[in-house]
């Protein structure tokens, strides 16, 4: 034990220089905490529903009444006709579309039981059970004449879980490789004292981040092809819509990633420090995603937040494409939000590392 102070007090001082790995080891399990606690909700509720009302009679908006009032759905269209209500769950507008036929009134007054039917999301499993419960449970029935909910799960009709895991972890996959890729990219630059010589060239800031970006982003574009492969191959999960239109809706994802490492390695002084920063940005780009539970779950302003994550708007796009077979058009408010985070994100990277050597 000789001199076992002495090392003890040199990493007190080790830790106090060194603030960002600080401050990190401080902030991280409070993070963990909030994000594991609100994020992680399993139970799903205020599921987005369009409505195809075709007898519009006050036994059926009853109905509906009772449905709002379980809080597990929540009205956000309605449709003159189930193929437009078919349409926007397609799209991702909707996760349920509810179709009450013309003489719904008229059954209930005679004694029996109505049928409605009940179109559901399968894309997301856990939405899907939610909602199925929903339409079988007590509060759905009127006081006499319960309706019969005759459901269809559309897309994923058995459920299985690698149909809707599988499109969801090629985002997570994708982004740890491309955000890995390009933390690592300035802080060995600065470690290893080459990035002098780069700054005596005259190529531009915004020139130097994009340069950098490029040859990431064409192997992060061979490694998805490699991942699209082994989802059809390995586990069954092929496109159902245009796997070249995937292809191409994902260049904005991965440019999104590569400027978040980028950004990472623009703040981290030391490879260590942007190794932090990678598995800090991952974490929340894990929880609020949707990837592991709902959006839907999620308090408002955690909801809000997760509206700035790549990840989040890209499993959008590969569950609409993969899943329910969605085309360009059906996907452009992901599209362009994606374009809009890498903007940011590049221009933010670029500002960064202006700082950086000033």
């Amino acid at each position: 034990m000789n001199g076992f102070w002495s090392i003890v007090l040199i990493e007190f001082m080790h830790l106090r220089r060194d603030k960002t790995t600080l401050i990190i080891a401080l902030v991280l399990p409070m993070m963990q905490m909030i994000l594991f606690g609100y994020a992680i909700n399993f139970d799903v509720k205020h599921i987005q529903t369009v409505v195809v009302d075709l007898d519009n009679t006050p036994e059926s908006k009853q109905y509906l009444d009772r449905l709002h009032a379980t809080h597990y759905i929540d009205y956000v269209a309605y449709a003159k006709t189930p193929e437009k209500a078919a349409g926007m769950l397609q799209d991702g507008a909707a996760r349920v579309g509810v179709t009450i036929p013309p003489g719904f009134a008229r059954t209930i007054e005679a004694g029996g039981n109505p049928q409605v039917g009940v179109m559901i999301d399968g894309s997301d499993a856990q939405v899907s059970v939610r909602a199925q419960l929903a339409f079988l449970s007590p509060p759905a029935s009127l006081p006499k004449g319960a309706p019969d909910a005759r459901i269809n799960v559309l897309f994923n009709p058995s459920s299985k879980t690698a149909t809707f895991m599988i499109p969801g972890l090629i985002a997570v996959i994708l982004q740890v490789v491309t955000v890995a890729l390009t933390a690592f990219s300035i802080v060995r630059e600065k470690e290893q004292g080459t990035l002098e010589q780069l700054m005596v060239t005259p190529v531009g800031r915004l020139a130097l981040m994009l340069g950098k970006l490029a040859p990431y982003a064409i192997l992060a574009m061979g490694e998805l092809l490699a991942v699209f492969f082994v989802s059809d191959v390995v586990f069954g999960v092929s496109a159902r819509g245009s796997l070249l239109v995937l292809f191409f809706m994902s260049l904005p994802f991965v440019l999104a990633s590569l400027a978040l490492g980028l950004l990472i390695s623009t703040i981290a002084q030391t490879q260590g420090q942007a190794l932090q920063f990678t598995q800090l940005s991952l974490m929340p780009s894990l929880l609020l995603s949707g990837y592991v539970s709902p959006r839907e779950t999620m308090p408002g302003w955690l909801y809000l937040i997760s509206t700035v994550m790549p990840a989040t708007h890209y499993i959008e796009i590969t569950r609409g494409i993969m899943v329910r077979g969605a085309g360009f058009s059906d996907l452009l408010p992901q599209f362009f939000a994606l374009i809009a985070i890498a903007v940011v994100l590049i221009l933010l990277s670029t500002f960064r590392f202006r700082k950086s050597l000033a």
